[in-house]
């Protein structure tokens, strides 16, 4: 399997990665001394000292270039996987907040604080995949990446099937495949005629699906966090800065192959409900009953019983039940009755599970439904724009943000360092200030 969608997501987001984490050590460095200004004195006064900006050759004296290829997200014969082991190796040991810091003399407890606050990855996972407040920023694009290949490469029906538990999706594709029996050309009309609807199945399918293992605490998703995990396990690092995603489609298919098939169709056989269960035969009937109700309009004239309005109206069935009543409805248009009676019946069984559904599953601060949920709570509008136009741009901001929010807990760990270093600061004194305050209001409790 190619898993398109997948890896260039992965390669995408590990450039805008880079990036952004340069740029924000880039900020830092800027800001510090103001910041540390204020800590000393506890007076806001801006410092405009000239500071090293982190360069590419910074991080790779070796080879900058490639490190800007990286960020860029070029890729090339000589470089095919974005990475090279030796530039990874660069990125995990020299892109630190300050460059001056370093972990030497430091035992095992302070290097790991030690690379929390000053290095721009925490682990070499961390390079490839993200750290875990990105990975929560960006939750629903590897599932949304992963089911988009699986359905176009591979007809696993029990994935379709729970992407097609979303029942106005279930109702289109069944109709289109009435014309169309190539799968893949199924759901390449739905990418082109139906994309947003096709993407709320998909979005309803992320946040559905899930196993139960052992316990209820045991439990599977579709989260990033689990296929790192099957990478780990089956395919140890054999070297120290390896590029996880030299060999990304391989472990993709094996994730496929040996866990998501089996977790598929374990979810497919746990579930009860009419939404997982094909209504293929209701619409080949239909489609039969349409056929033969065109044929006998083709054959003797509606307009010779009187009836005017069109075979495909709501009237139309409404006329000819009133014919019936009268018993003024000939021999020869009983069996128009009975067709158009059919396929009318199945429009309103597809319209009553819709309906159901709905009743269940919506509601007003999810914005109607699934689509209206991922788009108001993870990033639903940046998804769809960015697997429909394949711009990693439409990353960027979410990259950014999710960088931003990480830092915050590194601020703290940087706060209690420089408090260490400098007992009689503003900030050490404000710190010791509060901590009166609150053994005080302890006793005075107790």
């Amino acid at each position: 399997m190619k898993f398109k969608n997948t890896k260039k997501y992965l390669l995408d987001i590990a450039s805008l990665r880079l990036d952004c984490k340069v740029r924000e050590i880039n900020r830092e460095r800027k800001e510090v001394s103001s910041r540390e200004y204020y800590w000393e004195h506890g007076k806001k006064k801006k410092q405009n000292p000239k500071y090293s900006k982190l360069s590419n050759e910074e991080i790779y004296s070796k080879n900058a270039p490639l490190i800007g290829q990286i960020r860029g997200g070029k890729i090339n014969k000589k470089n095919p996987h974005l990475f090279t082991n030796s530039a990874v190796r660069a990125i995990y040991n020299n892109c630190k907040i300050s460059p001056t810091d370093t972990g030497f003399g430091l035992n095992e407890e302070e290097q790991i604080n030690f690379r929390k606050r000053n290095m721009m990855f925490k682990s070499y996972d961390e390079i490839f995949f993200g750290s875990e407040s990105e990975q929560r920023t960006m939750e629903t694009f590897f599932p949304t990446a992963l089911m988009l290949d699986i359905l176009y490469e591979k007809y696993d029906e029990n994935l379709w099937r729970i992407v097609l538990g979303y029942v106005p999706l279930n109702i289109v594709f069944e109709k289109i495949k009435q014309n169309v029996k190539d799968t893949k050309k199924v759901y390449s009309l739905l990418v082109k005629d139906n994309w947003e609807l096709l993407m709320t199945g998909i979005f309803r399918a992320s946040e559905r699906f899930g196993t139960h293992e052992n316990s209820f605490e045991d439990i599977f998703t579709l989260d990033i966090e689990y296929f790192v995990s099957f990478y780990n396990s089956s395919f140890p690092s054999r070297q120290e800065g390896e590029n996880r995603l030299a060999k990304i489609e391989r472990v993709l298919s094996l994730f496929y192959e040996e866990v998501l098939k089996d977790k598929f169709e374990q979810f497919i056989n746990e579930r009860e409900g009419f939404e997982y269960h094909s209504i293929e035969s209701m619409v080949a009937i239909q489609k039969e009953a349409q056929g033969y109700k065109k044929r006998i309009i083709e054959f003797e004239s509606s307009k010779l019983l009187g009836i005017y309005s069109s075979s495909w109206d709501d009237n139309f069935l409404d006329e000819l039940e009133a014919l019936n009543a009268k018993e003024e409805l000939i021999d020869e248009y009983s069996d128009l009755l009975h067709v158009t009676r059919i396929s009318k019946l199945i429009d309103r069984v597809f319209e009553e599970m819709t309906v159901l559904q709905s009743k269940h599953e919506d509601s007003n601060h999810w914005g109607g439904n699934y689509l209206g949920y991922i788009k108001k709570y993870q990033k639903g509008n940046e998804i769809l724009a960015y697997f429909s136009s394949g711009d990693s741009a439409e990353l960027k901001p979410l990259i950014l943000d999710s960088e931003k929010q990480a830092d915050r807990w590194n601020e703290h760990l940087r706060r209690r360092l420089y408090i260490k270093k400098h007992p009689n600061s503003y900030l050490a004194k404000e710190e010791r200030e509060q901590m009166e305050w609150f053994r005080d209001r302890r006793n005075k409790k107790l």
